[in-house]
């Protein structure tokens, strides 16, 4: 009966300690990096949306403005899709990346580039207060869910 019992609290303890969020990669672990740390930026592009058709990315890390671009497959999405994730992968890698000003991402036949201040402005946030992935997810459904904001975000890029 001690053995049952121990055994019982030890699974309860193990079973505590997991992760029970929902079991995907949480690129807010790399909050912080900069551009030249190239191990964190391929860690956040392996664990964004379309990490799945990811190829590889090229650093500007010799003169301002900092930045990275990200190159893709075809995601074969909807452009409205793809443009979406685009916003919220760029929007991530603001948030963590300090010294990121300038994002791209090449996909075979389209390229979106994004800049630090543009971004702000139309978001209405400063990506350094950014403390939680929640806080960043609410504010773009709240922007990128309206399908209008998200086409006039694009005219204007």
């Amino acid at each position: 009966m001690k053995r049952f019992s121990l055994l019982l609290a030890l699974l309860l303890v193990l079973t505590g300690c997991a992760d029970s969020s929902t079991g995907r990669p949480n690129p807010f672990q790399y909050k912080g990096s900069y551009v030249g740390d190239n191990s964190a930026v391929i860690g956040i592009a392996q664990n964004l949306p379309m990490h799945d058709c990811y190829k590889s990315i090229e650093l500007q890390t010799k003169k301002r403005p900092y930045g990275l671009t990200v190159r893709y497959d075809d995601p074969e999405l909807e452009r409205i899709e793809q443009e979406r994730l685009a916003i919220r992968n760029a929007a991530t890698y603001f948030t963590l990346v300090k010294n990121a000003e300038i994002v791209r991402f090449a996909f075979p036949n389209r390229t979106y580039a994004f800049s630090r201040p543009e971004m702000e402005a139309w978001l209405g946030i400063d990506f350094s207060t950014i403390k939680w992935e929640k806080d960043l997810v609410l504010r773009l459904d709240e922007k990128i869910g309206n399908e209008a904001q998200t086409e006039d975000y694009f005219k204007r890029i």
